[in-house]
């Protein structure tokens, strides 16, 4: 079956508006067919990961070196970069940025950060010359073809916004959960082979998450309140959005019981976790995502009389902490252990994240050898510089730098037996799943993270000691609990 195409769009596929809209056009035609699309839908945003550009490829070192470091999708920009029409948002107005990319432009050289550093001991990376030249030329043609610099996985918090009911194309996989949960427009985890094209036509086909039935709630999933009222920082956060998949089964589920005032890096983080274990980039949290004011709107008129409930519990939490740390399998302070690398921001760091981090580490020193590295998007980058943050973790040792982040690096490359402490679940899923075999990863909160940076050692905070209590005894010491409101040594 035919799409149904407005004017504009099939003046594009004719070649009326030039070479590069209608070689795009062709492929978004075709991708429509074979996924039963009925019309195209006009986007607002694209989100897309930055290409390795190089006229190169056939020369076998460059072939070799390429293989390390690009993701896959370059290639696809080969043709269109030798158009000479090509240029996006021309008159759609699409809003077209680019994930993170693999080094800061303008550090390249300097040492101690995740592209250029040493473990003492352990061995050293740097990244190749030659693939920076190619990942510059790559840069430097999105501009010149009107992308947005914004090198960043969150651009939903402070760059391009998309409203309730518009449609973007992301293919980053949490930033589209984010998009279609809390602000309730609508992307489908997206391929870079379409984002490409998208970018240079504004529109790509309409379905999968695009249509309201693929929306619709399958089960619910509640919090209980010990959980609402205890979770906290951005590891658990991460945890609890692993645990609330886990329970799902790939189904898109309505989610009650949340805590009150959620904060941008706590929703961030909660959904960046649980979109790796979600086949449909969708969770209605309710008294949150705008679609879903009640659990009849989330269902989308078709609510079971009896639909399923699971059940997120603490015991649940701790388990997912226990299941993410291969180096600390079970909290306690015996379990004290080195670390090389201590990484905070994946997805990029909120401002609020980072001021935590610069918070907690402010006059004090990270132990030498020790990596302490903060990664964030170039608009909270600014921010950080501007109020001082950025002093803070510098004075300690520390680096905080954008455009790039750790997902984007060649692990594989890395020197072998480094241990990372992280309070990102979604960098260990993504570290171990870009080859880092021999890494061992430490999951924890920014206070035992940043703790580790500084003594060099990983020691859960003492919170975990009550948490492993049995349930009645948690219960009876309710009035004293010891997580945030009391100070607690975090070093055993």
């Amino acid at each position: 079956m035919a799409m149904k195409l407005t004017t504009y769009q099939q003046e594009m596929l004719d070649g009326k508006h030039g070479e590069t809209k209608q070689f795009c056009m062709e492929r978004l035609s075709d991708f429509g067919k074979a996924v039963e699309a009925e019309e195209m839908v006009d986007l607002v945003l694209v989100l897309n990961a930055c290409p390795i550009y190089s006229e190169d490829r056939r020369n076998p070192e460059t072939a070799e070196k390429l293989a390390a470091y690009d993701l896959g999708h370059s290639a696809l920009y080969d043709p269109i970069f030798k158009m000479k029409d090509a240029h996006v948002a021309d008159e759609t107005g699409t809003a077209c940025g680019n994930d993170p990319y693999f080094v800061q432009l303008d550090k390249v050289e300097e040492k101690g950060y995740p592209w250029n550093f040493e473990i003492p001991g352990k061995g050293s990376f740097k990244v190749d010359d030659e693939m920076v030249d190619d990942f510059r030329a790559g840069y430097d043609k999105l501009l010149d073809h009107g992308w947005l610099p914004w090198l960043s996985c969150n651009p939903y918090l402070n760059t391009r916004i998309p409203k309730m009911g518009e449609y973007a194309a992301s293919s980053e996989s949490s930033a589209a959960c984010y998009i279609n949960t809390i602000l309730s427009a609508r992307t489908n985890r997206e391929s870079p082979v379409n984002t490409v094209y998208c970018a240079y036509t504004g529109c790509m086909p309409k379905y999968g998450t695009h249509l309201d039935e693929n929306r619709a709630a399958k089960c619910i999933v509640e919090l209980d309140d010990e959980v609402r009222d205890n979770v906290k920082g951005m590891a658990d956060f991460g945890a609890l959005g692993a645990c609330i998949a886990a329970k799902a089964e790939n189904r898109i589920m309505a989610v009650l019981n949340l805590p009150k005032n959620l904060s941008a890096g706590a929703t961030k983080n909660l959904i960046s976790c649980a979109s790796p274990g979600m086949n449909d980039p969708m969770l209605h949290l309710m008294g949150i995502t705008p679609e879903s004011p009640t659990l009849e709107a989330a269902f989308k008129g078709n609510m079971p009389k009896n639909p399923e409930r699971y059940k997120v519990t603490m015991d649940d939490i701790i388990e997912m902490y226990q299941y993410l740390n291969n180096l600390a399998p079970a909290p306690g302070p015996d379990r004290a252990k080195p670390v090389d690398i201590v990484i905070v921001g994946c997805p990029h760091a909120t401002f609020d994240e980072v001021r935590e981090v610069a918070r907690l580490i402010k006059g004090k020193k990270v132990k030498e050898g020790v990596q302490l590295w903060v990664q964030t998007d170039t608009p909270t980058y600014f921010m950080a510089q501007q109020y001082g943050d950025t002093k803070a973790i510098e004075d300690a040792g520390g680096k905080i730098y954008h455009q790039t982040c750790m997902a984007m690096t060649p692990f594989r490359h890395y020197p072998e037996n480094i241990v990372i402490a992280t309070s990102s679940f979604k960098y260990v899923k993504l570290g171990a799943g870009f080859g880092s075999e021999g890494t061992t990863w430490i999951y924890g909160n920014p206070e035992s993270i940043v703790m580790a940076a500084v003594t060099g050692v990983f020691t859960p905070t003492a919170r975990w000691d009550y948490w492993n209590r049995p349930r009645e005894e948690r219960l009876a010491s309710e009035k004293d609990r010891p997580l945030y409101e009391v100070p607690v040594p975090m070093i055993g």
